[in-house]
This record gives structure tokens, C-alpha cells and sequence, in this order.
């Protein structure tokens, strides 16, 4: 069971820069966090054969965050949308 506080999450949306199953492309995918807590990967993932083609297939109104120096080496950005923000758009 979920209680109200463990429920809250953000949708982080990572390009990957040519990962080991598809070193010539640019890959999309998604990840539901639950911080301090899990991560549920959602199921979807976008090729691209462009970084801008990539940039496109994440949903508007979020935000690159960049990535961090302990991230893996084929992940080359993320973005995040709040589920506040996402609840605003009318996800």
C-alpha cells in the first residue's frame, strides 16, 4: 500500500548517447522517481538519430537538468516535469 507522502513522484526523461544497444543512435526513455525511495522505468523508448530529434520527443514543459558526474557515460542529459506541473497541463 502507498500512502500520500511515499505517492509523490517525477517523471525524468534521460537521453542516452549511443547506449551498448544502439551505439549509432540517440535513445529516449523515461523513469518514474519516487525520491528516497524507487525508480519505475516506464516501458517506452524513442530512437532518434539526432541529439535535436531526441530533444523533440521529450514533452514540453520540462526541464533539462543536465546530468550528474556519477551518471553512467552514455547518458548525455535528463529532463523533469513535476507531477505539480504535470497535474497543471492536464496529464
Amino acid at each position: 500500500m502507498l500512502y500520500a507522502a511515499e505517492a509523490e513522484s517525477v517523471t525524468i526523461w534521460t537521453i542516452y548517447r549511443q547506449p551498448d544497444n544502439h551505439p549509432d543512435c540517440w535513445v529516449v526513455g523515461a523513469h518514474e522517481v519516487f525520491p528516497g525511495r524507487w525508480m519505475l522505468p516506464h516501458a517506452l523508448r524513442v530512437v532518434a538519430a539526432t541529439l535535436d530529434e531526441a530533444r523533440a520527443k521529450v514533452p514540453p514543459g520540462t526541464s533539462c537538468i543536465g546530468r550528474l558526474p556519477t551518471d553512467h557515460p552514455a547518458i548525455h542529459e535528463s529532463w523533469m516535469l513535476e507531477k505539480e506541473e504535470a497535474g497543471r497541463r492536464g496529464h
